[in-house]
Parts: structure tokens; sequence; C-alpha cells
């Protein structure tokens, strides 16, 4: 993700959303038209459930569609989107059933931007279950096997896994912090920035939690870089491991700054918006 303000573009963060909106009408001809999709849902900041802002992707739900088309489909979205614009392309059959009833009902998202981010933490949380699940069954057959194909998977997961902690960083940051880090490096500044305090906030990872965060994004900085090949399947195995005994940590952390986040709204009652 490249990150850009109002003082790097001509561009304003309206111009910006009005182009999302033109993009996200031709995604839905297109998956409509092409590929038989029955239904295609915005939601997220570009339907008004977060605040837009300058790092904002398009999350669309399709629905009507098999793994084999949602694959080929996604392709065929990415191919239409402005450069600055990334797409989140998912199968509403395959939503967590809480995030589904979300999309498919949309409730009205409160208009304080704290309660806003709690939701939006606790659906990442769910995500985050989720993957951990489907993480478990990966770690055995690697364990059995111990095939090649069975660790790049474990990768996979890993990688996931990760992803779903960013993700929640890069929530806070925008809500509250103003942005993610306007540096060309920006994950690791991304961590950094959490684990300190500041006038608006508590940090968000503290402690061990953070260096065994940071080794994961170190881990997912390989994965993008290297060849499956590369992976050492005994260092694999002890990041896939350690991820169901970080969880808990990661949850209690998330639950730590939502109190704060329910305490504090009544200080926010401005628009969920950036």
């Amino acid at each position: 993700m490249t990150s850009y303000s109002p003082q790097t573009k001509q561009e304003t963060l309206e111009q910006r959303r009005q182009v999302a909106l033109r993009v996200a009408r031709e995604s839905d001809r297109l998956l409509r038209d092409r590929f038989g999709a029955t239904d295609v849902i915005v939601f997220g900041s570009l339907a008004g459930q977060g605040p837009w802002h300058w790092d904002s992707d398009l999350d669309l739900a399709v629905a009507g569609l098999t793994f084999e088309r949602w694959l080929l489909a996604a392709d065929a979205v990415r191919a239409i989107m402005p450069h600055w614009l990334a797409v989140d392309l998912v199968r509403l059959e395959a939503l967590n059933p809480a995030v589904r009833r979300r999309v498919l009902q949309p409730v009205t998202m409160t208009q304080n931007k704290l309660l806003t981010l709690k939701t939006h933490l606790e659906d990442e949380v769910l995500a985050l279950d989720a993957c951990v699940a489907e993480l478990l069954p990966a770690i055995e057959r690697a364990k059995e096997r111990q095939e090649s194909y069975d660790f790049r998977a474990l990768a996979s997961y890993i990688n996931d896994f990760y992803r779903r902690c960013e993700r929640m960083s890069e929530r806070v940051a925008v809500t509250l912090d103003g942005g993610l880090p306007q540096v060309q490096n920006w994950p690791p500044a991304l961590l950094r920035q959490l684990a300190e305090p500041n006038a608006d906030r508590p940090p968000l990872w503290s402690g061990a939690l953070l260096f065994d965060l940071d080794e994961y994004r170190h881990f997912r900085h390989v994965v993008h870089h290297k060849y499956g090949s590369d992976l050492r399947p005994d260092y694999v195995m002890h990041l896939a491991e350690l991820a169901p005994e970080v969880t808990p940590q990661i949850k209690a952390a998330i639950a730590h700054f939502n109190d704060w986040l329910t305490h504090s709204a009544d200080q926010y009652p401005g628009p969920a918006k950036a």
C-alpha cells in the first residue's frame, strides 16, 4: 500500500472518493455481466462504515461465485483499479457470520469515531480467530507429511495472520493518529508508532507481544520477496505454532484498547469521518 496525503497529491480526498465510487459501479457491472455474480455489495469505509482516508481500500462482497470464478473475478477487478486503490473482493458466503450479517443488513454506524473503531477492531479479532482455526489443521498436516507444499501453505497462513494484526494497527493509526507513517518503508514504522502512546490514545502493542509481532512482520517481508523454496521449514513451523499462543495476547491487547475506546467515547461526539 502506498501512502498519500493532501500535501503530496493535488486531488482532494472527496475527489478520490468519487473516483472509488465510480470504479465500484464498474466493478459491479463487471462481476455481474462477465462472471454471473448474483449480488455485489460495497462495504467498509466507502460505504460510510468507517473513515474514508488516503489509504482506504475498496471493499466488495460478492455472492454467487464458485471459488474458482472468484479467483478469476478478483484478477479482473484488480485490473480496472487505479494504481492507488487496492481492492478487497471477498466471497459473501465465506465471511464470518457476524461480519456477513453486517454486510447484508448494514447497521447505521455510530457517529462517534471511537465506537466505530471499536466495532472494526472487533471484526478484525473475529477474522483473526478464523485464520487461527484454519492454521491448526495445517500445522498437523505439515508435521505428518513434512512436504514442501505444506510448509508453503503454512507460510501463507502466517502471512494472513500477521496481515490481520497489521490491519488493526492501520485502523488505529488512520482514526487516531491522522494516517499511516509517511515513509517509504512504513510497516515497521507503523508497529513502532502504535507501540507509543500519544495525546489521543494509549499504546496498542507493548512488551513481548510487540517483539513477536515484529517477528511476524519480518517473516511477511521474507514471504513477499523470496521464493517458497527459500523458506526454512523449522522457522515456518516455529511461527505457525507460536500463532495460537500469541493470539490470546493480541485479543487481550485489543480488549484493553477497546475498553479505553468505550470509556473515552463521550469525548468524541463528532462524525466518524477522517
